[in-house]
């Protein structure tokens, strides 16, 4: 031990004495279990992995590579620790090394033989102690990374035995670079473009054969009677972190050469786009690692402090999940590794800082039960399981509703079957997708002849399949589809995006890239006015290109789609002067009626200086403008919003009787971006407007029934998605919090979050003393006592889509 690492350790042990005096221990939340401390600083530093061997020792990944500081004295590879009972009084012990001279170790697994599996960012190795010394002896290849990049992780990592004596191994996105991944007899698969992957080998590293793909980077693997599950870290801009049930042949969506936001219309993250699949839910920020134990997939999350549990349910042929927090700490509490001891506790590594770079600091904790538990069948699991293993007719289920169904249905299909599908144009997306996935060199002929399918969802395949290999010679052919049917928004927006994929030299487009495509449509001479209002509808209001000038121009222009997208996007702008042009719109009498009415809305924002107006037109003939006037001023004062009976939140067949009459959706648009009442649009957004704190509605009618509608609406903390719970925080000021973390790439001891009113506050990490989840939403409770009946139907008819000129 060098001066300089002897010096950085002594620093730890004060640092965790100062810990241990000052600032509160991760505390346990759910009943029934307790927490204490293991091993810290000088015996275990930067820990990752963590195992339990064959005699029960535990085994520990110690990292003194990753982002290695020049100053940094310690030892100069990873190593793997050893931590046993030696006396046999049931308590670690001893401290000696298993193996080292390892360069950024990632993972680690014990074979039933008791042999040793590290994984590290570019190879596999499978480690031997043949002498019965606890040391490792022999050492050999499983596999191999070939790549010129270097980064620490989002490469190999995610590893996890198959149960019958092969493993899975997990590969990020590595940042888009081509590599080869080579097994131990010469098997290999190369790519580029960075859309992580999913292998499985044989036990002694042969065999090498894809089975998933569309991973940022599946870094946690975890195998519960033959299903496979992953956690995901996420895209920049796209999050959350994804717990994943994998199947063969799956898409997960992601390619990182379309950008690190994650937000490119090419790119999917929740099952968005055809032949993608979707997650089971969101966990936690920088997942580690996924464990099976108790009837529970148990994840630590590194960046929100904490351990998870999920109690996964059957969802068709996949699975829907709750999540609790069981463990929660404070910014020092950074768990990594997790792994079940032979008592049944659970052991987990903490990285302790949110340093990246190593720092002489660590800890094992162990989480046990206070009482004895009963294990009992995992029946969700069994049913699921039991379920995949009985496919056998692939050509029947190419056509089921159910995306996890399609996908056994494609991972069963040989390429003589599925070329003479595609050809047949009987499942002929199932079919495009066997055949991608069986690497068939498919002539540009079969994707011209996808292109031209009735169906919009085998034509989106296929313009993935020709942006991601840069089919440059059918740039034209997707170019044409802007001529035919445009059947949705997300397909008109993968088109523009092909377009300018296609007419790229590859370089990773920008956050922006959406906006940037609408500009450039809206300045294209050659595109319909139909096009262009298109366009317009779904670039951001607040985008440079759109000048007061501009939008008026289309006001005062003779295409009524285009007039009427003007005056929305004027209403959402941030043009200081826009109300003046929307009081214009307001008062003109020869402007159709919701053209009128839209403008009105858009005063709101403005309704002191605008009151006398507003006043006036709630006198007003039209209905739409008049409605709209009364709502501006009953909201905008502290009247009742209506008189007579108002049933409780929960009386759902009530609210159901009174919101039965049909509402009005372009009603309910006004509302929802209205910048009084419930203000909506803060947190949520439709087709690309609004905000992205709260979950994105534009399919919301698609996936739910009025009677969903209306309960999340009324009850929002009855069901609260694991993405959007908020957190109770306490200060070092004494004073207490309640917010929804915003998502946000990397870790710089500022946690930026948002209130239940919209607005965004930021904390120090140092200074919170107590977090835990808020069992409330941060969407208000009691909305009803401020919207009327009306207001109400009106919102929730929007929110269905039950017209189709209702968005905005």
């Amino acid at each position: 031990m060098t001066t300089a690492f002897r010096l950085i350790v002594i620093v730890a042990a004060i640092s965790w004495l100062q810990f241990s005096t000052q600032a509160a221990p991760p505390r346990v939340i759910v009943q029934g279990y307790q927490l204490e401390p293991i091993a810290r600083e000088p015996h275990i530093v930067t820990p990752v992995a963590i195992a339990f061997d064959a005699t029960g020792a535990l085994l520990v990944i110690e990292s003194h590579t990753h982002q290695r500081p020049d100053e940094y004295g310690g030892p100069t590879s990873d190593r793997i620790r050893r931590f046993a009972d030696t006396n046999g009084d049931g308590k670690f012990d001893t401290w000696s090394t298993y193996a080292d001279g390892f360069r950024h170790a990632m993972n680690l697994a014990v074979r039933d033989d008791g042999a040793v599996v590290v994984v590290t960012r570019g190879d596999v190795f499978l480690l031997e102690d043949t002498t019965g010394d606890f040391v490792a002896d022999q050492r050999s290849t499983l596999a191999h990374l070939d790549t010129e990049v270097n980064y620490p992780h989002n490469a190999l990592g995610g590893f996890v035995f198959d149960g019958r004596g092969g493993f899975y191994l997990g590969l990020g996105e590595n940042f888009g670079g081509e590599y080869r991944l080579v097994g131990s007899d010469g098997s290999n698969f190369a790519d580029s473009g960075g859309t992580g992957m999913i292998f499985h080998f044989a036990g002694d590293g042969s065999n090498l054969k894809k089975f998933a793909q569309g991973f940022w980077n599946p870094f946690g693997l975890a195998l519960v009677d033959d299903l496979l599950f992953a956690v995901d870290n996420d895209p920049d801009a796209s999050p959350p972190c994804r717990l994943i049930h994998v199947v063969e042949s799956g898409d997960y969506g992601h390619r990182f050469e379309y950008g690190r936001a994650g937000v490119h219309p090419l790119q999917a993250w929740d099952g968005e786009l055809p032949g993608t699949l979707p997650m089971v839910c969101g966990t936690g920020e920088a997942p580690c690692v996924v464990a099976a134990h108790e009837n529970f997939l148990w994840v630590t999350s590194w960046g929100d402090h904490r351990l998870e549990r999920y109690l996964i349910e059957p969802k068709g042929m996949s699975f829907a999940a709750t999540r609790e927090v069981v463990v929660q700490g404070d910014a020092d509490f950074r768990p990594t590794g997790c792994a079940v001891a032979p008592d049944g506790s659970l052991y987990f590594a903490d990285w302790v800082s949110r340093s990246y770079p190593v720092h002489g600091q660590g800890r094992i904790w162990r989480l046990a039960r206070t009482s004895r538990y009963e294990p009992t069948r995992w029946k969700a699991v069994e049913q699921i399981a039991t379920a995949h293993r009985s496919v056998h007719d692939s050509l029947t289920l190419v056509q089921s509703d159910d995306p996890f169904a399609r996908q056994l249905a494609v991972a069963g299909l040989d390429k003589k079957t599925a070329t003479a599908t595609l050809l047949n144009n009987a499942g002929r997306l199932q079919a495009l997708q066997a055949l991608r996935w069986l690497a068939a060199d498919a002539p540009n002929e079969w994707l011209q002849l996808a292109l031209e399918d009735d169906n919009a969802d085998t034509r989106l395949y296929a313009i993935r399949w020709i942006a991601d290999q840069h089919r440059t010679e059918l740039r034209d052919n997707v170019a044409r589809l802007l001529d035919g049917e445009i059947p949705n928004e997300r397909y008109y927006l993968a088109v523009l995006a092909a377009i300018h994929w296609l007419d790229s030299d590859r370089t990773p487009p920008p956050q922006s890239v959406v906006d940037g495509l609408l500009a450039r449509e809206l300045r294209n001479d050659r595109r319909s006015d139909d096009l262009k209002e298109l366009a317009l509808r779904l670039i951001s209001p607040t985008h440079k290109q759109l000048t007061i000038d501009a939008l008026n121009g289309y006001v005062e222009g003779d295409h009524d789609g285009l007039r009427t997208q003007a005056i929305r996007a004027l209403a959402l702008s941030n043009h200081p002067e826009r109300f003046t042009y929307l009081a214009k719109v307001t008062g003109d009498e020869t402007m159709p009626e919701t053209a009128r009415a839209d403008a009105l809305a858009g005063l709101a924002a403005q309704v002191d200086e605008f009151r006398p107006l507003v006043e006036k037109l709630s006198g007003c003939h039209l209905p739409a403008v008049a409605k709209e006037a009364h709502r501006i001023l009953r909201l905008t004062t502290e009247s009742d919003p209506e008189a007579g009976f108002r049933p409780a939140a929960d009386d759902t067949e009530t609210w159901l009787a009174l919101t039965s009459a049909n509402g009005d959706p372009d009603s309910g648009r006004r509302l929802f971006y209205s910048a009084v009442g419930p203000r909506c649009a803060t947190c949520h957004r439709i087709d690309g407007h609004g905000g992205d704190y709260g979950p994105d509605l534009s399919r919301y009618g698609a996936t739910h029934d009025r009677r969903q509608t209306l309960t999340a609406i009324l009850e929002p903390s009855r069901d609260i998605a694991p993405r959007y719970v908020p957190w109770v925080l306490e200060t070092d000021d004494g004073k207490t919090h309640i917010g929804l973390r915003l998502a946000r790439g990397g870790d710089s001891g500022t946690e930026p979050y948002i209130d239940s009113q919209g607005n965004r506050f930021d904390l120090a990490s140092e200074s919170v003393e107590f977090r835990e989840p808020s069992k409330n939403s941060i969407m208000p409770n009691g909305l009803e006592k401020t919207i009327s009946v009306d207001d109400l139907a009106d919102l929730v008819a929007f929110l269905m889509n039950e017209s189709g000129n209702a968005r905005p």
